[in-house]
């Protein structure tokens, strides 16, 4: 029983630990052959955008919705998947089965 408690423990003190790093985790994703960069933290909310500004030009502009929307789900989905990793390789590290 005692062993169990200080998994818990243990457990907490590194979701804890993962928490603060997926607020410092800082991913990008680009559309457009790099004219729009959408950068999210580790929980997948928008940090920034990047626009070149050479969208903003004439008919180019109307690309500049699709693209940013583009690039802001790309970088959600990878810290979606990087976070996944994050959090098996923490389950592996501890015995627990994979989640």
């Amino acid at each position: 029983m005692k062993d169990m408690f200080s998994q818990m423990r243990a457990a907490q003190k590194q979701m804890k630990s993962l928490q603060k790093q997926l607020e410092g985790m800082r991913i990008e994703a680009e559309t457009g052959g790099g004219t729009v960069k959408a950068i999210v933290d580790g929980e997948a909310m928008l940090v920034d955008i990047v626009i070149d500004t050479a969208l903003l030009d004439g008919d180019e502009v109307k690309a500049l919705p699709k693209l940013i929307r583009k690039a802001v789900q790309e970088a959600q989905k990878k810290a979606k998947k990087q976070v996944a990793s994050q959090v098996q390789q923490m389950a592996s590290g501890m015995g627990l089965p994979g989640m």
